[in-house]
This record gives structure tokens, sequence and C-alpha cells, in this order.
């Protein structure tokens, strides 16, 4: 536990905060990372499990899955002009400073970007990856965003007799448990449980035939998107063909990218609802 405790203290004496402002209701701060003196909490987000792009090295990226925590800080005073705020290398010198004593690394930092990207190891074992990003107006917001390192555990796994009573009341369902790393088609391990289900689905009724519709959000260019749901569609097909032997005349691989959202793409909540796939029925002639 030293290196826990370690940060704990040392942020504690760097970061405090003032009550001007209250912070953002169910906010707190991240358990191991604290704040700089004068901030409160403006926006909080939890996500059991998301991932985000960290810099490694120059050029370099790496998608980090787990628990992901996003905290949004913002000055007491930020839109006073007499009152002195924190540049943004103050900002991110006071993190990174924290981090290497408590035994971190740190990752990249773009000096005219306003930003860096740290990882940490807990006593507990537990990786830890930050990144700080600062607002370019000089001090007035930051933002603070944490992934806790981790494989997802598969808690929603589609039943084949569910796939069979959607399909015949709406001719179409949306399947959710089948992963990918973002802008790829690989499919993840995690997904066969879903993917073992709708072979059994297909296998007990080898007479529907079936379109395997890939959908994204609207994140990135429509024709990236485009490309990305038909590989994501083909990989699918191409898996239940070769894995449980479905018969080739059995499915067929469209991509419609972002052309039909069944939720808002101005949040993290209905973006992952738009990234789906859907197996839709075709007609007995098709």
């Amino acid at each position: 536990m030293k290196k826990t405790i370690f940060l704990i203290v040392f942020l504690t004496t760097v970061f405090s905060m003032q009550a001007q402002h209250s912070d953002r209701q169910g906010s707190k701060d991240y358990e191991l990372v604290g704040r700089m003196l004068d901030f409160y909490i403006l926006n909080y987000w939890d996500y059991q499990f998301d991932s985000h792009d960290f810099f490694i090295a120059k050029n370099d990226e790496k998608i980090i899955e787990g628990r992901k925590i996003v905290i949004r800080y913002e000055h007491q005073n930020a839109f006073d002009k007499n009152v002195k705020k924190p540049s943004y290398l103050q900002i991110l010198r006071n993190y990174s400073n924290a981090i290497k004593k408590a035994g971190g690394k740190i990752l990249f930092e773009h000096k005219t970007a306003n930003y860096g990207h740290y990882v940490l190891k807990t006593s507990e074992g537990k990786e830890i990856w930050l990144e700080v990003k600062t607002a370019p107006d000089n001090g007035r917001r930051y933002t603070l965003t944490i992934i806790e390192k981790a494989l997802m555990m598969q808690d929603i796994v589609i039943e084949a007799d569910l796939i069979k009573e959607k399909i015949k009341h709406d001719g179409k369902i949306a399947i959710y448990g089948i992963y990918f790393d973002i802008g790829k088609s690989l499919i993840k391990p995690e997904s066969t449980g879903s993917l073992d289900q709708i072979a059994l689905f297909l296998k007990a009724n080898p007479n529907i035939n079936c379109w395997v519709v890939g959908h994204t959000d609207s994140d990135g260019s429509f024709e990236l998107n485009k490309k990305l749901s038909f590989s994501r569609a083909e990989a699918i097909v191409l898996y239940l063909m070769n894995e449980h032997s479905i018969a080739p005349n059995q499915l067929e691989a469209q991509g419609v990218g972002p052309l039909s959202p069944i939720s808002t793409n101005e949040s993290e909540a209905g973006k992952k609802l738009n990234r789906r796939v859907e197996i839709v029925k075709k007609k007995a002639n098709e």
C-alpha cells in the first residue's frame, strides 16, 4: 500500500478546493488523484466499461479499456480576469510530479496541445492510465480522464430463443454482445457467447436466411463508418461459417454505418446504443 498512500498524501498537500462553487451532485475526486487549488468539479462521468486513446510515444497510440472516469474541473473564479490562474504547464507539472513520486511513468506530454498521458501501478497490481488535458484559455478549466485497465466481464449474452422470438415478431434483433476495438473489425474473444447463440438459432432454423447488418455511431467520416460497419458484419458472417459451419446462403453481410441510429449521437450512452449489429430476416425467396 506504500505507493497508493504516498500518492494520496502527496496530492492532498499539493491540491485542495475552495467552497465558492459546489461540486456537481454525485461527483467526487478520483481516490488516487486530487485537484488543483481553487478548482471545483464542473462535470463528472463514470462508465463501468469504456476505452480511451493514450499516446505511449510520439505518433504511437494505444487503446486502453476498463472502468472510465472523466472529471472536468473549473476554476472558482474562471471568468474573473483579475484573478490569476495556473498555466496549463503548471497544471501538467503538478500532476506529473505527483505521479512520478508515486512510482508512475510519464508516457507523453504535448506541450502545445496542453495534455499529458501517464500510467501508474498500485501496490495491489491495479494499472491506472491517466490523461490530464487543459483548456487553451490559460488555466480556467482542465479535464482528468482515468482508465482502470481491465477486461470486460461479459454479463449479457443473447439467447437463441430470444433471437427466434424477436425475428418472428419484429423481423430483426439488435445484438450488443459482439465486441471490436475502436475502428477495427477483428472480433474480440468476449464475443463468443453471443455468436454461439446466433449459431444455435441459425442451425435450429435452417430455412431462415438473414442479413447481418453492421451499425456505427456518427464519430468520424461517413465513408470510414460505412466501410467499418460492413467489415464488422462480414467478420461475423465468416466467423459463423468457419466456426459453426453455417451455410453461406443463410447469411449476407451489409453495413449502413451511422444511417440508422436508434438513439442520439450527442451522448456516450446514445453512441453505445447505435454501435450494434442487427440480424434481419430476409424474405423467403431472397
